[in-house]
């Protein structure tokens, strides 16, 4: 069974029982959810996620582990005046995950904003640490970025540095497809690719991926996700992602844009499965 979904919404009144099914709908496998908005950190109580009723009616379909939650991408590890309120929030999130049995939390590692990157990166490792001390079971996946502004992480050497100094199990990585595209690696050139991951120490830490075609050229550092097929990576190379039996047990998730107002999800989905014949709408 190839893993692969999408974000889908988890919100009032269904939460995980609705994002589950919208997941189904969508004929995916597995799926990703915001435990809350992306924008903010409010939360609400685990007792509103209809886990039970998750259990009895969908548990068989999409396990647990095949559940993906992202944290908000408004909180930042890794700022030396800031990192003490990430570290709670995660803290926080993970036990929200323990409830439900989730255990793969994808991470925005942060900005170095008017720090140094090693300053940050060094701040990040130890947000890291504690929150890893603290808490039980999730993996945490620092997600690789574009380089947009002072986003730390958009390198492998800087990836591999957070997890040779962290040195532990519940560290892994989200490999990003367009904000590694868009960071400068030929992710076309797959094979190459596959090799450099593995030479930079970042393959065997991979435990999601992120798959998404780039509205821009490589090495643009923009971060705007296409649709599939509809970029500068391509199909082709998209689908490698997918069919490769080392990401076998890799849940895939696509982040890609909606189309007048409507989820593309099932669709491209389709197309990756080789379910239908036209590729997008």
């Amino acid at each position: 069974m190839i893993k692969i979904g999408s974000h889908v919404s988890f919100k009032s009144p269904n939460y995980l029982v609705g994002a589950i099914q919208e997941s189904l709908n969508n004929n995916a496998t597995c799926a990703m959810i915001y435990l809350g908005p992306p924008q903010n950190t409010i939360r609400v109580s685990t007792d509103k996620y209809q886990y039970q009723e998750y259990l009895l009616k969908y548990q068989s379909l999409i396990p647990e582990s095949n559940i993906v939650v992202h944290a908000p991408y408004i909180i930042n590890a890794a700022n030396p005046t800031k990192y003490k309120f990430a570290q709670q929030f995660l803290i926080q999130e993970i036990q929200r995950m323990n409830y439900i049995n989730a255990n793969l939390l994808v991470l925005h590692p942060g900005a170095h904003t008017e720090f140094s990157r090693k300053e940050a990166l060094d701040t990040l490792i130890e947000t890291l640490k504690y929150v890893i001390s603290k808490t039980k079971d999730v993996i945490i996946c620092l997600e690789t970025m574009a380089g947009k502004g002072t986003e730390i992480c958009s390198n492998l050497d800087e990836i591999n540095y957070v997890i040779t100094n962290v040195n532990s199990s519940r560290l892994g990585v989200c490999l990003d497809t367009c904000h590694i595209w868009d960071a400068g690696y030929n992710i076309r050139d797959y094979n190459n690719f596959k090799q450099e991951l593995k030479e930079k120490n970042i393959f065997q830490h991979i435990k999601v991926i992120h798959l998404n075609d780039s509205l821009n050229p490589r090495s643009s550092h923009k971060d705007r996700h296409a649709n599939i097929d509809k970029g500068y990576i391509g199909f082709e190379t998209l689908e490698k992602f997918v069919y490769d039996p080392e990401f076998k047990e890799i849940p895939k998730i696509l982040e890609t844009p909606y189309i007048n107002n409507q989820s593309p999800y099932k669709e491209e989905i389709a197309m990756l499965l080789h379910k239908n014949e036209v590729k997008l709408f």
